[in-house]
């Protein structure tokens, strides 16, 4: 069978085709922002923030400032404020507040 002649539809089929994940690969998953990831997002003058909402809609823009323009607020949570123009609309605004599928790439 050549490649991409069967799709893969779940997880299982997926590992048995790339194996289990690396302990390296594993360990880099971190469930909070540990110190190096708050001192990394407060010098950061660029992110993408990438929003979907329900009927699974997604939308990434470009946003940038000054570091500091992001404020850690705890080991878990981080508070994208920019509300310079052109910064932040008021339609990235508003998925934020309305929407639990906020990501930010930094």
């Amino acid at each position: 069978m050549t490649a991409f002649q069967k799709p893969v539809t779940t997880e299982a089929e997926l590992r048995e085709l790339i194996g289990e994940p690396r302990v390296l690969a594993l360990a880099k998953q971190l469930g909070t922002l540990d110190v190096h990831c708050r001192e990394f997002i407060a010098r950061s003058p660029f992110l993408l923030l990438a929003t979907s909402n329900a009927s699974c809609q997604c939308d990434v823009s470009p946003k940038g400032d000054a570091p500091g323009f992001v404020l850690v607020l705890d080991e878990v949570e981080e508070a994208f404020i920019h509300t310079r123009p052109p910064g932040a609309t008021v339609e990235d605004l508003d998925r934020q507040r309305q929407e639990s599928y906020t990501k930010r790439l930094y």
